[in-house]
């Protein structure tokens, strides 16, 4: 069975000789309106010029796969771009999100409120009230316990299973800016905005140990996932490494130059992914002293990092208001997503790294498939072509599409 789809025809702007290139300028003497008029006119053709050529592409691909399938018991399921689901649940912008579950994700805002929201039936579950000015969230391994570091001076531990206050935990004075927990889940790191770092025991809020990492405030924190080294970043621009589990220093860089937005700390417990206010990530090395690779390709600056569970993607949030879905081990870009209405603020994986929650300046959440096929306007161009060509199209209401060729 053959399946025809059209091709989207490029035009391409025509040569220009010598002489054009001496004409007189045509916004001479236009009014500012008039001008910035005409060029945004200019950009958004461009732009449609540019979708039209991506969407020729996902086509192309989308029939690829198509002639793989044999019979009516085989079927393809695709996935759509731009958010699965989103929805504008902050009245100010997000600082902070995580996956609860793998239905739930929970997000905290400056308006100081965390809602616990199930993206795929798009309900806020639970709203916690006045919980923390400028929250920053993460959750235990079993995912049992959210804890929430905040500039008031403390962090609190919530039960993710009824949103119950379990305890808070009191930093004497200073305010949190960053948190992370240990991989077993039996210590609690946070970045508090003297310079100092402070290990807890998660079940009896004992310190561990509290030690001087930066000059200013600590803004960023990773462990490994094997638990042996952890990683932090300052205000200052520097990025620390620290042996563990008494805390010894082994590595540190001041060559960022700017506040560190976020870290990842990867499994080698030499290598540490930096996001810093620049548009560019960079992989610093304990052992080289030096930057070992750089992932390129936002226009903004990067503001949150994630790793995928299997340890070989990497999830970047920016200022370009895109997430990116870099391959770690090459820095190459595997993904970008688009359609968001603002800066991406913080991404997460999901436990199976199928999914992206993320939370943006404008109070909006969002939730992102990983392994994008085409846009929904691809899927409106082909849909009524793939049924007359002889396929059954079903829409599933995790917003994928299954395509299996019909019955006779």
């Amino acid at each position: 069975m053959t399946l025809k789809i059209g091709l989207i025809c490029m035009s391409e702007d025509p040569p220009q000789d010598e002489e054009s290139e001496n004409l007189p300028n045509p916004f001479a003497g236009l009014s500012g309106d008039i001008k910035e008029r005409i060029e945004e006119e200019k950009k958004s053709a461009a732009h449609d010029e540019q979708q039209a050529a991506l969407d020729f592409i996902r086509i192309f691909r989308l029939k690829e796969r198509l002639s793989a399938l044999q019979g009516p018991n085989e079927q393809i399921e695709v996935m759509l771009s731009g958010p699965l689901v989103s929805k504008t649940i902050h009245k100010d912008p997000i600082t902070s999100v995580s996956f609860i579950d793998d239905s739930i994700c929970a997000s905290v805002g400056m308006d100081q409120r965390i809602h616990f929201w199930n993206p795929l039936d798009d309900t806020v579950v639970k709203t916690l009230d006045q919980t923390a000015y400028k929250g920053q969230l993460v959750t235990t391994p079993d995912r049992s316990l959210l804890a929430c570091g905040s500039l008031d001076k403390t962090v609190q531990m919530w039960s993710t299973s009824d949103g119950e206050l379990i305890q808070t935990l009191d930093l004497g004075g200073f305010g949190v800016l960053s948190v992370a927990i240990h991989p077993d889940g039996s210590m609690m790191a946070s970045g508090l905005y003297n310079g100092n770092v402070r290990l807890t025991d998660i079940q009896t809020l004992e310190t561990h140990a509290e030690f001087r990492a930066h000059e200013g405030a600590v803004t960023a924190l990773s462990f490994s996932s094997t638990g042996n080294t952890f990683a932090t970043g300052g205000e200052d621009g520097s990025v620390n490494v620290w042996k563990l589990p008494d805390p010894t220093h082994i590595a540190g860089s001041s060559e960022f130059g700017k506040p560190i937005n976020s870290l990842v700390m990867l499994d080698d417990d030499r290598s540490v992914l930096v996001a810093f206010d620049h548009k560019l990530i960079h992989q610093w090395n304990t052992h080289e002293r030096e930057i070992t690779g750089t992932f390129s390709g936002h226009s903004g600056e990067v503001y949150s990092l994630s790793i995928s569970p299997d340890r070989t993607l990497l999830a970047s949030g920016s200022k370009d208001n895109t997430i990116r879905i870099w391959d770690i081990d090459s820095f190459i870009e595997r993904k970008t997503l688009r359609g968001n209405r603002g800066r991406i603020n913080d991404v997460r994986f999901s436990n199976d790294g199928d999914y992206l929650f993320s939370g943006n300046s404008e109070g909006e959440v969002a939730y992102w498939g990983v392994q994008l096929d085409v846009t929904q306007r691809v899927l409106d161009i082909v849909e009524q072509m793939l049924i007359d060509g002889g396929f059954n199209v079903r829409r599933t209401r995790k917003q994928t599409v299954l395509i299996s060729l019909a019955t006779n």
